[in-house]
């Protein structure tokens, strides 16, 4: 069976790390995993002075106050959580960081995994616009000039709805603003836009009797794109 990997890496380890570890810096790509944690960990926290992480983990996360975890398997298993940040971090993250030995490409693979996990749990799982190269790097690969424009095109396709498969519509709302498909499928590929199905609510006056309609949205990067032209 083959797997591919990169279908189980957050995007900042497949991103930041990946390339370390085809390159067979298998040391440097286990660090590298764990600072991402670390780095994200900080941020959301909103520490700019270096602390040891265990301390944060250990303070931060306690008692109901401060961070909440994001746990797909149920909020009964925060502190659960809690303890795999921590033995994550002193196990891997301390070795990693401090010995030049050790890491072979086995060990380094299930680090970039685990610190994907931990990267879910706290629910990083996108590039930042400073990752990806910024908003001048976005609006080059989408081929658009200005910044209105691609305000334009996000504020469109969010929350367009597609009764039945029936795309020719959105298509055609793409062309009249000088889109096309290739426009289309780098939005997908830039991680800003997602489609899915869900329940469809009819507006005034509308009787369309379908229980789930496909629609259009914006991930967490799309949103932050619009915060920051805004």
């Amino acid at each position: 069976m083959n797997i591919g990997i990169c279908e189980y890496l957050n995007p900042k380890i497949e991103h930041h790390c990946l390339p370390l570890f085809k390159g067979e810096h298998y040391q440097e790509c286990a660090h590298a995993a764990m600072n991402q944690v670390e780095m994200s960990l900080n941020k959301k926290l909103g520490i700019v002075k270096y602390v040891p992480t265990t301390k944060t983990i250990q303070e931060k996360f306690s008692g109901g106050k401060g961070l909440r975890l994001k746990v797909p398997f149920g909020e009964e298993q925060q502190e659960n959580a809690k303890l795999l940040f921590q033995g994550a971090f002193k196990y891997y993250r301390n070795h990693a960081a401090h010995q030049d030995q050790g890491i072979t490409k086995k060990i380094a693979l299930r680090i970039m995994v685990i610190a994907s996990e931990l990267l879910d749990l706290l629910d990083v799982c996108y590039l930042s616009i400073d990752e990806i190269g910024g908003i001048e790097e976005i609006k080059a690969v989408l081929h658009i000039k200005d910044d209105e424009r691609l305000q334009k095109l996000l504020s469109f396709i969010d929350g367009y709805h597609i009764p039945d498969d029936a795309f020719d519509g959105f298509f055609e709302g793409l062309a009249l603003m000088g889109f096309g498909d290739e426009e289309y499928d780098k939005l997908f590929e830039l991680d800003l836009i997602y489609y899915e199905f869900g329940p469809y609510i009819p507006g005034e006056g509308e009787v369309y009797p379908p229980d789930e309609i496909g629609f259009f949205g914006l991930t967490d990067l799309g949103k932050e794109v619009i915060e920051v032209l805004s």
